[in-house]
């Protein structure tokens, strides 16, 4: 009896649908009154978009945070004294179902100094990517089942029977990880306007040790 062990890969893609975008609201000012008015006016209008496209069903889920204010010393030239600047800042985080949406949103709201958006995060829905990693487990067995076959008839050895399947660092288990594929920002303009977003694909990954047994092939004895 011999003993085999693969590891078996697999890898299945799919479009992203959800795209997850954080604005931050930040205004600089010599006064924490004004940094923080400025900060809570255009934060409320943020607030108030998402909370529209929520309602629209553009946007999955979204959150926003409080405003706050710091404030440091800004060295202004040799021999002057410090100016003490006061910084507030929010920001709203908002997971978009729409992208057309998310476009526009960015577009508006990047003509403005108030506002600064992130990178997007893009991701698969949960159903979606359960499916995925399902379908990616099945074909990281089937790799791992042919493999071994290759390695049983090289060594002129039988068919391999399975007898023991474990998952890579099983002791600290994690779920199947998303890879971005191709992502990509189409256009922007400086005066506003809708941006064109393009995600590509989400790669959702699977690998699996299989342990077979296989016999000495006596077919020819």
């Amino acid at each position: 009896m011999v003993e085999i062990l693969v590891r078996g890969e697999a890898v299945e893609r799919a479009a992203a649908e959800r795209a997850t975008v954080t604005v931050q609201s930040r205004w600089q000012a010599d006064a924490p009154d004004e940094a923080m008015g400025r900060v809570a006016t255009g934060h409320a209008r943020v607030a108030a978009e998402a909370k529209a496209f929520a309602a629209s069903g553009a946007v999955e889920s979204w959150h926003a945070d409080r405003v706050w204010v710091s404030h440091h010393r800004e060295w202004v030239g040799e021999g002057q004294p410090q100016r003490l600047v006061f910084t507030a800042s929010a920001s709203v985080t908002a997971t978009f179902v729409d992208v057309e949406a998310l476009g526009a949103w960015i577009g508006d709201l990047g003509v403005e100094r108030l506002h600064e958006v992130g990178g997007i995060a893009w991701s698969l829905a949960e159903g979606t990517e359960r499916e995925l990693a399902g379908r990616a487990r099945s074909c990281a067995i089937a790799d791992a089942v042919a493999r071994a076959a290759d390695y049983a008839a090289a060594a002129g050895l039988g068919t391999p029977a399975i007898t023991s399947i474990r998952e890579p660092e099983a002791t600290a288990p994690r779920p199947p990880m998303a890879k971005a594929r191709g992502i990509e920002l189409m256009a922007a303009s400086d005066s506003g306007g809708a941006i064109e977003l393009a995600a590509g694909e989400l790669e959702v990954r699977a690998a699996v040790e299989v342990g077979f047994a296989a016999e000495a092939d006596r077919a020819g004895d």
